[in-house]
C-alpha cells in the first residue's frame, strides 16, 4: 500500500515537474529566445524581422517586445532619413563646390589676360555661390539644433515679434491676440520658426504678414498670413520637404519648411498649409499647451 502511494506520489510530483515546464517553456524561454532572434536579425539589417512574435507568452514579454519593435523601427527609420539626407546635403553642397573650383580654375589659368568684365562676372559667381554655402551650413546648424533634447519653455509673442521686426524692416508685421499670449516653445526655436516662415513670406515678395494666435481646445493655434505671390498647389505639397525650393538660382536653400517642419514636430505640434486663400499664403501652425 504505501509503495503504490509513493510511486503514485512520485508520478503526480513527475506529471506537475513536466507541466510547468511545458508551461515555462511555451510562456516564457521560448517567446524569449524568438525575441532574442528577433533581436539579431533586426540588428542585421533585416527588415522582415520587424513584426509582432507570433506568440508573446507573457503580459510582460509581450509589453517588451511591443517597446522593442517600436523602438526598432524608430532607428530603421533614423537611419533611412540620414542615409537619404546624406546624400541630399552631399549634392548641395557639390554644386557650388563644383561652381567654385572652375570659376577659380579659369581665374588662375587666364586671369591676368581675360576682360575686366568676364574676370567680374566669375568673381560675382564665386560670391554668390560662397553665400550659398554659407546659407546652407547656416540652416544645417538650425537643423542641427531640432535634434537635440527640446527644453520646455514659453515666449511671449509680443516680444519675439518686436524682435523680428528690427530683423525685416521691409515687411510689415501686425499681430492678433488676446492679451500677452505665451507660445509653448523657447525662445531661441519659436525664432528660428517665425523668422523661416517670414522670410519665405518676403522671399514671395510680401508686404504685409499678419500673425494671430489663439488658445483653442487645449491648443495654441498660430496663423501666419502673408500678401505675397501665394504657393501654387503643386508645390504646397513639397515645400516642407527637404532641399525643395523654387528659389535655387537666387541661393534657396529648400530647408526653411523643412525645419519649421522638424521642429513644431519635436515639440508636439504641426504645420499646414490653408487652402482657398484668395491671395499670398498663409500657414496653420498648432503646439500643445503645457500644463
Amino acid at each position: 500500500g504505501q509503495i503504490a502511494q509513493v510511486i503514485a506520489a512520485l508520478v503526480l510530483i513527475s506529471l506537475v515537474t513536466l507541466a510547468i515546464g511545458f508551461l515555462f517553456v511555451r510562456t516564457i524561454k521560448g517567446p524569449i529566445e524568438a525575441l532574442n532572434e528577433r533581436t539579431r536579425r533586426i540588428a542585421n539589417g533585416d527588415r522582415s524581422a520587424l513584426k509582432p512574435l507570433h506568440r508573446h507568452g507573457t503580459r510582460e514579454i509581450a509589453s517588451l517586445s511591443k517597446g522593442l519593435l517600436a523602438m526598432s523601427e524608430k532607428l530603421q527609420s533614423k537611419n533611412d532619413y540620414i542615409r537619404t539626407f546624406a546624400t541630399h546635403v552631399s549634392h548641395e553642397l557639390k554644386s557650388p563646390l563644383t561652381s567654385i573650383n572652375g570659376a577659380a580654375e579659369l581665374l588662375l589659368d587666364d586671369g591676368n589676360d581675360m576682360e575686366a568684365q568676364k574676370r567680374e562676372r566669375f568673381l560675382n559667381n564665386i560670391m554668390q555661390d560662397t553665400d550659398r554655402l554659407s546659407r546652407l551650413l547656416d540652416r544645417l546648424r538650425e537643423l542641427a539644433a531640432t535634434e537635440q533634447n527640446i527644453e520646455a519653455g514659453e515666449t511671449d509673442i509680443i516680444e519675439c515679434v518686436a524682435n523680428l521686426r528690427t530683423l525685416y524692416p521691409h515687411v510689415n508685421i501686425t499681430t492678433d491676440h488676446a492679451g500677452k499670449p505665451a507660445i509653448p516653445m523657447s525662445a531661441e526655436p519659436l525664432h528660428i520658426v517665425l523668422s523661416n516662415l517670414l522670410e519665405n513670406a518676403a522671399n514671395h515678395h510680401a508686404s504685409n504678414v499678419h500673425i494671430s494666435v489663439e488658445a483653442k481646445n487645449g491648443k495654441v493655434l498660430i496663423l501666419i498670413a502673408d500678401d505675397g505671390s501665394g504657393i501654387s498647389a503643386t508645390n504646397q505639397k513639397k515645400v516642407f520637404e527637404m532641399f525643395f525650393t523654387t528659389r535655387r538660382e537666387n541661393g534657396g536653400t529648400g530647408m526653411g519648411l523643412s525645419i519649421v517642419s522638424s521642429i513644431l514636430t519635436a515639440h508636439g505640434g504641426e504645420i499646414r498649409i490653408l487652402d482657398n486663400v484668395e491671395k499670398g499664403a498663409t500657414f496653420e501652425l498648432t503646439l500643445p499647451v503645457v500644463n
